[in-house]
């Protein structure tokens, strides 16, 4: 079922802003008829600026099929010519619907400024982190480098200690000779141990 639509008299809406903003009832020009027939009018208003001057404010409606309905139009175009200026509204059910959403919009404004404050804030802490996390990298690069750095020198060391003892290859040595040979194998099972205590 089509909703029954009820709708507003605007000359007599026009005539009741002209009374309350004391301006001169408007005027409607001569009918123009195009070929097809429509009928076109235009009304006009005085708006005074300044003491003396006054200003002619023209609104031609659209094509009607007839005067009547081109003069409604016309007045129509005026009220809205006039609502610009005077900033006034027409207190209607849609009046109510329009104060709601203002209502609604201005909350809205208000918490999106906000998301957006917390946002940038999210924003600039996403970026410090992800600094973060590339200064972790580059560091932990460096220290897998200097583990396989140690591990090559235990493995070293190791490799050192393996050798069968000088002492037992030369037994014609002096007996200088088999302390220096032992001294050295003490340091470098001493430095293999402080590279493993330096690795773990």
């Amino acid at each position: 079922m089509a909703p029954v639509i009820f709708s507003i008299c605007f000359r007599e809406l026009l005539r009741d802003v002209c009374q309350k903003y004391s301006l001169s009832m408007l005027m409607y020009g001569v009918p123009i008829e195009n070929e097809k027939g429509a009928i076109r009018v235009y009304g006009e208003i005085e708006l005074v600026r300044g003491d003396t001057v006054t200003e002619a404010g023209r609104c031609w409606s659209a094509p009607c099929p007839n005067i009547d309905e081109s003069e409604e139009d016309a007045a129509r175009r005026c009220v809205g010519k006039l609502r610009d200026e005077f900033s006034f509204d027409v207190r209607d059910f849609n009046l109510e619907d329009k104060k709601c959403f203002e209502d609604l919009y201005g909350r809205l404004s208000i918490e999106h400024e906000v998301v957006m404050k917390k946002y940038k804030r999210v924003k600039k802490d996403y970026r410090l982190l992800w600094g973060y996390y590339n200064d972790l990298l580059t560091e932990k690069k460096w220290y897998v480098t200097e583990r396989i750095g140690l591990k090559k020198m235990i493995v070293a060391c190791g490799d050192l200690l393996d050798r069968p003892n000088a002492a037992t290859l030369d037994q014609n040595g002096s007996a200088d000779d088999s302390e220096r040979i032992l001294w050295r194998h003490l340091v470098m099972e001493l430095f293999a141990l402080e590279c493993i205590f330096l690795f773990f």
